[in-house]
């Protein structure tokens, strides 16, 4: 199992090599986009409890399996589109940039900028996460869904939601999230 900053490392190839397609005038389906944003979502979070994975749930061990093998399937078909595009060549090197990102030989990842999350409880069964609200996203949903789930939300003035509660009242909130926010993620398993 790779870690959650190789999976990232990963991720940010497969979004380069996706900005490539597109500058080709490949055709890039809407739901390769969400799939796209859907992984980084559950990337950050696995990022974020790490630790906390690593020692106890379960559950967590089995999200980030789910993960790599999303992350292999969507690099599969970016990769079969980049040779249909650009040639044999052209995907060997988008291979060995991935391969070196997730084995840590690539470009390292900036730590993330430690950013302050208040009002959340420090309680041990309590998880939390933060995200960016796409702009368009109205407000109301969010409470809507917040309500739902049974988890607290806060928003600041620079639509960085924050939201906290049991840990699996948070992972419905996070999933039900990336599906309103990116879509439903409608690849099928292999």
């Amino acid at each position: 199992m790779v870690s959650a900053d190789s999976m990232l490392a990963g991720w940010m190839v497969l979004n380069d090599l996706l900005g490539d397609l597109k500058s080709r005038g490949v055709f890039i389906p809407d739901l390769t986009y969400a799939d796209l944003r859907n992984s980084k979502m559950v990337i950050e979070y696995l990022r974020a409890f790490e630790r906390e994975i690593a020692s106890i749930d379960q559950q967590d061990v089995e999200l980030r399996s789910e993960m790599e093998t999303r992350m292999l399937r969507l690099k599969e078909t970016l990769m079969i589109w980049a040779e249909q595009n650009g040639g044999e060549g052209v995907r060997r090197t988008w291979e060995r940039r991935f391969n070196d990102a997730i084995q840590g030989k690539g470009q390292k990842i900036p730590p993330e900028p430690k950013t302050r999350i208040s009002d959340l409880p420090r309680e041990k069964d309590v998880a939390f996460f933060r995200i960016r609200l796409p702009d368009e996203i109205p407000v109301e949903i969010v409470s809507e869904l917040a309500e739902d789930c049974r988890v607290h939300i806060s928003l600041d003035g620079d639509r960085h939601l924050q939201v906290s509660g049991k840990k699996e009242c948070v992972r419905d909130a996070m999933k039900r999230l990336g599906e309103i926010f990116y879509g439903e993620d409608r690849t099928v398993s292999k």
